[in-house]
């Protein structure tokens, strides 16, 4: 417990040590209470920073800062128009054609095979039933048994009852179907009164558009003030912090890049072999297959469900079913073994094991958004570890 004292006392002592805790604390803080209020700051920042590194390549070709900041900023107006107004549209008309067209078969088909799995059900029950009653359970009946041989048999009054219990199941299953279509028509229901009330939330998203872009602009313009403005504030001696910030900046960047063309790869591979298979929706399903890179390992399961459900309903249980389901597997195990281990690697400096720890801690920490940035939390951990001052070793006593 001393020697804990002693470690903490000497890291405590070191004024650049003090001061990098400070800032991620700072950092940190200013996040958890603050995110909310200032994620149009934030948003800003991250784009700026994604564009810089551009900026930077084409400084190092000679090119005026500001002429270089005109161009990217340009072609990134450009980008997002291009977003807004030519990929989105075709996305949510696909998604308006895939729910009028294929949504309804998919509930036609399933309250379908629902009945069908009720009626084969009810006729199993009822021939073993019909059996059972059938099967003689005595060679002979006794003398005093006449009464009850002239009876009718058990097993004429069974297709009575069959028929009543096949009646009841397929008044179940009706009852069924229409308490999904009850569901979806509610669920439609709420949906409007939900985009209504969400108006507000709509103007803030347009004001976002607005200020987002701006702010991105001045961030690149004034990026020496800005820095020069806010290094005024860290004391003269931040050699540790610099070392820190150089790391993790080389290694953010890496990985951004690294994931860019993981997505890209992936969206471009799924959407070719969906559409060998005539799969419908394909550049939707394949975009969400790309995007689901951003968080390994789970994005990749939770697609299974709407590529099963969307080719089940196309081909059926059918062996074009049976490739389409083995095609995307193969897809997601290069993924997962074989592309993204070499682009994270390289672009982080992370062994694949580490990636895969890291991917482990931070999301049962955080859940979701502790996947989604596992990796440059680790790359900051990484670079903090590298960047601190390691102690001399005490001299052996000979």
């Amino acid at each position: 417990m001393d020697l804990i004292k002693q470690w903490i006392r000497r890291q405590l002592s070191n004024p650049q040590i003090v001061m990098l805790a400070g800032i991620l604390l700072g950092v940190f803080l200013t996040i958890f209470f603050l995110g909310d209020i200032l994620a149009p700051v934030f948003a800003a920042l991250v784009i700026a920073y994604l564009l810089d590194g551009i900026i930077l390549r084409i400084q190092r070709r000679g090119a005026p800062r500001l002429a270089a900041v005109c161009g990217v900023y340009v072609l990134f107006l450009l980008a997002v128009f291009m977003l807004f107004f030519v990929v989105i549209p075709s996305l949510v008309a696909e998604l308006d054609k895939f729910v009028r067209r294929d949504v309804p078969g998919i509930v036609q088909n399933a309250s379908q095979d629902i009945r069908d799995a009720y009626t084969k059900y009810e006729t199993f029950k009822t021939e073993r039933l019909s059996n059972f009653i059938n099967t003689p359970t005595s060679p002979a009946l006794n003398p005093d048994d006449k009464e009850a041989e002239s009876e009718p048999p058990l097993s004429s009054q069974a297709p009575s009852s069959s028929g009543q219990g096949q009646s009841e199941g397929s008044l179940n299953v009706e009852r069924l179907t229409e308490s999904i279509e009850a569901e979806l028509t509610e669920l439609g229901r709420t949906a409007l009164t939900l985009s209504i009330t969400s108006l507000k939330s709509v103007v803030v998203w347009i004001l976002y558009l607005v200020l987002v872009p701006v702010m991105v602009f001045f961030i690149l313009k004034d990026k020496e003030r800005l820095m020069a403005w806010f290094a005024q504030f860290l004391p003269q001696e931040r050699g540790l912090t610099s070392k820190v910030w150089h790391e993790v900046n080389l290694q953010t960047s890496n990985y951004v890049r690294g994931k860019f063309w993981e997505v890209m790869i992936v969206w471009g591979v799924t959407f070719l072999t969906f559409s060998l298979f005539g799969l419908r929706a394909t550049l939707l399903i394949s975009l969400f297959v790309g995007l689901s890179v951003l968080v390994p390992y789970v994005g990749a399961t939770l697609m299974y469900l709407p590529i099963a459900i969307i080719g089940f309903y196309q081909f059926g249980a059918s062996s074009t079913f049976v490739w389409l389901i083995i095609a995307y597997s193969i897809i997601q195990i290069l993924d997962g073994n074989l592309l993204a281990p070499i682009l994270m690697s390289e672009a982080t400096s992370l062994h694949p094991i580490a990636v895969i720890v890291a991917i482990l801690i931070f999301g049962g920490l955080w859940g979701f958004w502790g996947v989604f940035f596992a990796i440059p939390l680790a790359t900051l951990i990484n670079s903090i570890i590298k960047a601190w001052p390691m102690e001399p070793a005490p001299p052996s006593s000979s």
